[in-house]
């Protein structure tokens, strides 16, 4: 029983590597001007995101502000899974049969995300203060319950906010520094399938000396759908800080400006809840051998689990040009350190099933519930990833600006352990968009983005179905899921409005 429970510990480890985003975690930048612009938006951030890009522009910001923004982000996603042999359900000799997969879609809708923000001088000419609301984007993802993909993802749902306060002051004509304090909150639930395999020929009863004697063979693992339990996490941590600083150097006449933000890792300690369903197991639905089921449990829950994961430190930079007054190219570049995540740490795991102790085998009859208090430290594997962007805008006329631009970035993590719950890989974008200024205190902003990843072949898959033996609890060498073709791309809409007053 003991390792029975630890195998579950697994799989939640399994859940804690999996919010769905790319570059790692991170899907793409926030803001409607920045995606428009590629997300080269650090030296030439001119509204409330700068609280994300680049703190010290926000003494661009000179009179009162408001800002809204929303966005509509989707993850277009397919995978189809290699042929495996001998991985389907058993034959009556305990035989694997082969398995051809079905091609796999991402079947969530478009997830909408705010964002906002308010600034004020407060008096003074060279600082200003600001506060915003600013979530990283990411997406939805859900896929059927009974598709080949379900060991390692049926549906997820991450979210991760940021709220606080930034400052920014112009030290002197050409050198603007700033830093923002966040209050971090992080939502987290998912579900997939663990197999539990078992067969009826595993037992055998025979009469020796006039006395019954059963034995039992071992597990062979495999993707029999009766050999499934379901698993439901959550967990979120309202209690995560984090800041960042940044500097900007831009002379009096404008021409140029080249800026640096720091933001160090970002530590979260999720406190939630694991549910395991064995209502469609056979050793739930079936009684082996008395007629009576040997796990009397439908579903157990754990109400007390801990999640320990750290966002990796993050760098960006970026120079802005500006060939005229109504013009400017930027060029900016982004490193997330996702090597510093080397495990992913479960902790406070407490999840009981309970045994027919009467009418089944002695072997399991012997075996007491236990509590797990040791901490389970799962590798990650992850590596650094960087992007380059390229983007820029132009004002037409008083009243319009278009904003367009491209980026490049690398993948946080690498082929051996991709999956359908952590798409990621090299990557190139667009972005275009634009605003309009119908008054002179408000401005409508619209932009668009699509990103494309350059297809998967995973050949040499680490990932593999979490397996373990329904009657002694020993964990067993689970069959290989993550090899396949994968292919994605993401497309996010958004629009916003900016609400200047004051002098």
């Amino acid at each position: 029983m003991k390792r029975w429970i630890g195998g579950c510990a697994a799989l939640l480890g399994l859940l804690a590597q999996h919010p769905a985003h790319a570059a790692g975690y991170y899907f793409t930048d926030i803001g409607v001007r920045s995606f428009a612009r590629g997300g080269a938006f650090i030296a030439g951030a001119d509204d409330l995101t700068a609280l994300y890009y680049n703190p010290a522009a926000l003494t661009r910001i000179r009179r009162h502000n408001i800002t809204l923004n929303v966005a509509s982000v989707q993850q277009s996603v397919t995978f189809q899974r290699a042929q495996t042999t001998g991985a389907g359900p058993l034959n009556d000799d305990g035989v694997g049969s082969d398995i051809a997969f079905p091609e796999i879609q991402n079947n969530a809708p478009a997830f909408l995300i705010p964002h906002f923000g308010m600034s004020s001088r407060l008096g003074t000419k060279n600082t200003t203060f600001a506060f915003g609301f600013y979530p990283p984007y990411a997406p939805d993802l859900s896929y059927d319950a009974d598709g080949p993909q379900r060991y390692s993802l049926i549906d997820v749902m991450v979210i991760q906010t940021s709220t606080g306060p930034s400052v920014a002051h112009r030290v002197n004509d050409w050198l603007s520094i700033g830093g923002g304090l966040a209050w971090n909150v992080l939502l987290a639930e998912q579900e997939l399938a663990v197999s539990v395999p078992f067969h009826p020929n595993q037992i055998e009863s025979t009469i020796e000396d006039g006395q019954l004697v059963t034995t039992i063979g071992d597990p062979t693992p495999n993707e029999d759908p009766s050999n499934d339990v379901g698993f439901a996490f959550a967990a979120s941590d309202w209690k995560g800080w984090s800041w960042n600083a940044a500097v900007m150097i831009e002379p009096k006449d404008g021409n140029w400006a080249y800026a640096l933000m720091v933001q160090p890792p970002v530590a979260f300690n999720a406190e939630g809840s694991i549910t395991a369903d064995f209502s469609e197991h056979m050793l739930h639905t079936t009684g082996f051998p008395s007629g009576n089921p040997i796990i009397v449990s439908e579903k157990t829950t754990d109400p007390d689990v801990r999640l320990q994961i750290t966002m990796p430190l993050i760098l960006k930079t970026g120079f802005a040009f500006r060939p005229t007054k109504r013009s400017e190219i930027e060029l900016a570049a982004v490193w997330q350190q996702w090597s510093s995540i080397e495990t992913v740490t479960i902790t406070d795991l407490n999840l009981e099933v309970d045994i027919d102790q009467e009418h089944t085998l002695e072997q399991v009859r012997e075996m007491d519930d236990v509590t797990i208090t040791d901490d389970v430290v799962l590798p990650a594997g992850y590596q650094d990833a960087w992007s380059l962007r390229l983007g820029g805008h132009v004002d037409v006329g008083e009243r319009a600006t278009l904003r367009a631009g491209a980026f490049y970035e690398t993948s946080g993590i690498p082929s051996e352990t991709q999956s359908v719950s952590l798409i990621d890989g090299k990557k190139i974008g667009y972005g275009l968009g634009g605003s309009y200024r119908p008054h002179n205190n408000v401005s409508i902003d619209l932009g668009l983005t699509q990103a494309f990843l350059t297809p998967t072949e995973a050949t040499d898959s680490d990932v593999k179905q979490i397996s373990v033996d329904a009657l002694t609890g020993d964990f067993l060498d689970g069959t290989t899921i993550g090899n396949g073709t994968y292919e994605s791309s993401s497309l996010i809409f958004g629009a916003g409005m900016t609400y200047e007053f004051g002098p």
